[in-house]
């Protein structure tokens, strides 16, 4: 697979996913807390969620926040990140094997493939 493949196979698979995450046309998820139990949890909507995702352990709030920050926006901004992003490779592939214009690899470039190769469940030798 080329690297314009692998960008444009996450770009899609990342969008399918995002369009199945979203519920009533909203993109953005927030953090609250169940009513009864005080659990925390990831919503569409405070006052009428249709997507509630529940941590039982109140140490998991982080996980919470972690889901909101990569929530459906996220992933559609993503996606159109690696979309462009591959059409911007493609356009120079075949050119020696150089990713960029002026040679060598853009940096970007390496890193839309880092994220690429993580939704493709594939090894990226990124580490925290």
């Amino acid at each position: 697979m080329t690297p314009a493949e692998e960008l444009r196979a996450a770009a899609d698979r990342l969008l399918d996913r995002t369009a199945d995450a979203i519920h009533n046309d909203r993109l953005t998820w927030a953090t609250g807390h169940t009513l009864g139990s005080r659990s925390p949890v990831v919503v569409d909507d405070p006052e009428q969620p249709s997507v509630l995702i529940e941590t039982y352990a109140a140490r998991l709030e982080a996980v919470n926040r972690y889901l909101v920050l990569l929530g459906p926006a996220t992933g559609l901004a993503l996606a159109h990140w690696l979309s462009e992003t591959a059409v911007d490779v493609a356009a120079t592939e075949g050119t020696g094997g150089a990713l960029h214009p002026e040679g060598g690899t853009s940096k970007a470039w390496t890193a839309a493939l880092d994220v690429a190769r993580a939704v493709l469940g594939q090894p990226s030798g990124i580490r925290p």
